[in-house]
């Protein structure tokens, strides 16, 4: 363990502080008085939306980016589902060439039929 020095040993600051440590300040009626209005203007008001207070789809654009964020990922989901419709030649012919496209297509797997032969 440590030895604690001797306050009466402590020269020079140690009458600062113990001055300070025995009178406590009171805030000012002007410090709260400002310190209420503040807290009252970031209060919300009724009849209007504030950034906590938005609907569904608002608080879902603010997650995403805002509009640019919405945009993109319209942009992605046309380009998935046009791609998903009507794939092009390239993606078909190598799901063919693989055997994924017969196993995609298979609602049971091998796996579940075996265990249906029992």
């Amino acid at each position: 363990m440590t030895e604690r020095k001797d306050r009466t040993a402590d020269t020079g600051l140690e009458a600062f502080f113990d001055a300070a440590r025995q009178e406590s300040p009171d805030p000012g009626a002007d410090l709260l008085a400002r310190v209420e209005a503040d807290a009252l203007a970031h209060l919300p008001r009724p009849g209007t939306r504030s950034a906590t207070g938005l609907r569904f789809f608002g608080q879902l654009r603010a997650a995403v980016g805002g509009w640019p964020g919405v945009a993109g990922l319209a942009a992605a989901s046309v380009t998935g589902l046009w791609l998903g419709i009507s794939p092009p030649d390239g993606v078909s012919d190598l799901l063919a060439g693989s055997g994924a496209g017969a196993l995609s297509l298979d609602p049971l797997s091998e796996f579940d039929l075996t265990m249906l032969e029992g």
